[in-house]
C-alpha cells in the first residue's frame, strides 16, 4: 500500500486496482519518481493474480494529469538537457526507452486497464492513457498533445500508439496542430470509449469497470493478448493465433461455471 502523500497512490478494492495521479499543486506533473513508482506498481501486478482490472485517474476531481513535468531539476529533464548540452545521442535515447519501457509494462499487463481522464489530459498523459485498453473520460475535460509547441514530439511512444488507436491521418492532425479536443470528438474520433457526467463520476468508472470484471478472469486475458498480437498480423496468421489460444481459454475450466450460472440465471463466481 502506498502512502498517501506520494506522487503516485496504489488501492485495491476487492479485484480492482486502482493508480491515482497525486501531484495537485503541479496538476499532477509526470516527474520521474512517478514513472519509477509506476515501474514498480506494474511489477507487482504483473503477479497478482487477484487483480481482474487496474483504472488509472488524478487525485484532484478535475485534473487527471498535465503531461511530463519540465522542470530542469527534475531528473528526467535534468538528464535530456545534459544529453543535449553533450550531443549524447544514447543518452537521450536511453531516457525515451525507460519511460516507453514502463508503458509498454502496463501496456501488456495481463487484464484489462482503463484511463479515467477525471479532467485536464495533455501530452505526456494522453501517452499514458493510451498505453492502457480502455480510455473513458468526464464530460469537460481537455485532451491535447502539446508537443510540437514545444518543439517536441510524443517520444513516448505516443506517435505509435495514437496512429493505431485512431488512425495515421487523425493522429498526425492532432498532434501537428497540438490543438485541444473535447469529449464528443474524443469519442467520436475513437479516442475514448465513453463519456461520463461530473457528478458521480468516479462511481460511474467504478461500476462501468465492473460489468469488465463480472466476466470470466482468462477470457478477458486472452481476449486481450489476441487482439493486442493480431493487430499487423496478416489475417490467416491472426486466426492461426487465435485458434492456438482460444483452447487455453476453455481448458482453464471457467467456461463450465460461466455456462452453469448462466442457465442457473445466477452470478458466475469466478476462480483464478
Amino acid at each position: 500500500m502506498s502512502q498517501n502523500n506520494d506522487p503516485l497512490t496504489y488501492r485495491q478494492e476487492r479485484e480492482i486496482g486502482f493508480i491515482e495521479i497525486n501531484r495537485p499543486e503541479k496538476k499532477n506533473a509526470l516527474n520521474y519518481e512517478c514513472w519509477q513508482l509506476f515501474d514498480k506498481y506494474c511489477d507487482q501486478l504483473i503477479d497478482d493474480h487477484q487483480i481482474r482490472a487496474l483504472v488509472i485517474t488524478g487525485r484532484p476531481d478535475d485534473v487527471f494529469s498535465a503531461g511530463v513535468d519540465v522542470t530542469p531539476t527534475d531528473k528526467f529533464i535534468a538528464d535530456m538537457f545534459q544529453a543535449l548540452q553533450n550531443k549524447d545521442r544514447a543518452k537521450l535515447t536511453e531516457g525515451f526507452a525507460y519511460i516507453q519501457g514502463v508503458l509498454s509494462k502496463l501496456a501488456h499487463l495481463s487484464f484489462p486497464t482503463v484511463a479515467a481522464i477525471n479532467g485536464l489530459c495533455y501530452s505526456g498523459a494522453v501517452e499514458l492513457a493510451a498505453a492502457c485498453d480502455i480510455r473513458v473520460i468526464k464530460k469537460g475535460a481537455v485532451i491535447c498533445l502539446q508537443e510540437t509547441r514545444l518543439g517536441l514530439i510524443p517520444d513516448l511512444g505516443g506517435t505509435v500508439r495514437l496512429a493505431k488507436l485512431i488512425g495515421p491521418a487523425r493522429a498526425k492532425e492532432l498532434i501537428l496542430t497540438a490543438r485541444q479536443i473535447l469529449p464528443d470528438e474524443a469519442q467520436m474520433l475513437g479516442l475514448v470509449s465513453h463519456i461520463f457526467p461530473v457528478e458521480d463520476f468516479k462511481s460511474h468508472v467504478n461500476e462501468y469497470v465492473k460489468r469488465i470484471t463480472a466476466n470470466g478472469p482468462k477470457a478477458l486475458e486472452v481476449v486481450k493478448e489476441i487482439c493486442d498480437s493480431t493487430l499487423t498480423m496478416p489475417e490467416d496468421e491472426a486466426l492461426e493465433f487465435e485458434r492456438k489460444r482460444a483452447p487455453e481459454n476453455i481448458l482453464s475450466g471457467q467456461c463450465i461455471e460461466g455456462i452453469s450460472a448462466f442457465l442457473e440465471k445466477r452470478a458466475p463466481k469466478w476462480t483464478s
